[in-house]
């Protein structure tokens, strides 16, 4: 969520929050299943996607994750793979366990299986919690995390909510490819930029303090919503920590626009927020629709790996699943 609407949830959700930054340091968990991906091989590619779910939004959740698995259903001849989420809420509040595995036994309804690894974020589990998830068809081997730079959000004037951010990450076992590092993570959205980029040099320092550990030159995939919108100058130090430091953004690079917003118009195709009026994204006070913005990415980084292709989903109606768009990226070695 960037700028969306918080309605009667901003108070309690807020106290929440408090609470949890001295209660739960840092809950996770993962859910394998009979998920398989030895089709990757002989495809000679992973399509992987990225999505922030919107977790103030209860009432039509479950429409909307049927949406998503509707859609990854109809890929099935040329699977997503890799699934990564943001803003998976659970809780009693929120009526339901996790909304990530909501999605995966909704995507195993249609014979679509998929193993499942979780970090919390913030929030008190069993009550109201909101967390970062991947979805893989290939096994995960293990999951890392690393807690963000604590900051506090400002959604609105005279309002501050204490926010925990993390990265997290999932080393998943592909045919074809060997093993492969996948990044997920969701910067700070109502704070100020240089807070932002603080937390970005914290999930730089930690993807390389992995990388080390783990022998070999391994692939890595790095994505989620990094709240970085390329029209605002104040945004750009984040995208150029990133791709200064060897990532590809593979939508700018597939479609020409690396380095520049590709959203500058509510029509633009690279808009993954607000994008062509979207009905989640509006303003809880004017009631106005928010400005696009594109700030959802998939970055790629090795010697042996390419996009061929990315593209913008779920930003048009009928089809809206979240204030945000997704972004599905085909990625391929050399």
């Amino acid at each position: 969520m960037r700028k969306t609407t918080f309605g009667c949830l901003i108070q309690f959700f807020a106290s929440m929050l408090v609470l949890s930054i001295f209660l739960m340091p840092g809950l996770s968990f993962s859910w394998s299943s009979q998920a398989k991906c030895d089709d990757i091989a002989n495809r000679g590619y992973l399509n992987v996607l990225t999505i922030n779910l919107l977790f103030s939004e209860f009432k039509d959740r479950e429409s909307r994750l049927e949406t998503i698995a509707e859609f990854i259903a109809e890929q099935s001849s040329d699977p997503i793979d890799v699934i990564l989420l943001q803003e998976v809420v659970g809780g009693s509040f929120a009526g339901t366990p996790n909304s990530g595995l909501d999605l995966k036994n909704l995507l195993a309804a249609r014979n679509l299986y998929y193993n499942f690894s979780f970090k919390l974020a913030n929030g008190v589990p069993g009550v109201l919690s909101v967390g970062n998830g991947i979805l893989s068809r290939c096994e995960i081997l293990y999951t890392l995390s690393q807690t963000l730079p604590f900051v506090t959000e400002e959604p609105f004037d005279a309002f501050n909510i204490p926010l925990r951010r993390n990265v997290m990450m999932s080393r998943i076992k592909v045919p074809g490819f060997s093993q492969i590092n996948v990044y997920n993570t969701h910067l700070c959205a109502y704070c100020d930029p240089a807070d932002r980029f603080e937390q970005a040099k914290v999930l730089m320092t930690f993807m390389k303090y992995v990388e080390k550990l783990i022998h070999g030159d391994n692939p890595i995939i790095l994505g989620g919503d990094f709240n970085t919108d390329l029209n605002f100058s104040g945004d750009i130090p984040v995208y150029n920590l990133i791709t200064n430091n060897g990532f590809i953004d593979t939508y700018g690079i597939s479609n020409g626009c690396v380095g520049i917003s590709c959203c500058s118009k509510p029509v633009d195709l690279g808009c993954t927020f607000a994008a062509d009026s979207n009905p989640y994204a509006v303003d809880l006070f004017t009631h106005q629709p928010e400005s696009p913005e594109r700030i959802d990415y998939i970055f790629i980084k090795g010697d042996n790996l390419i996009t061929n292709k990315s593209i913008v989903i779920f930003n048009a109606s009928p089809d809206w699943v979240s204030d945000h768009s997704a972004v599905l990226s085909t990625i391929g070695p050399q």
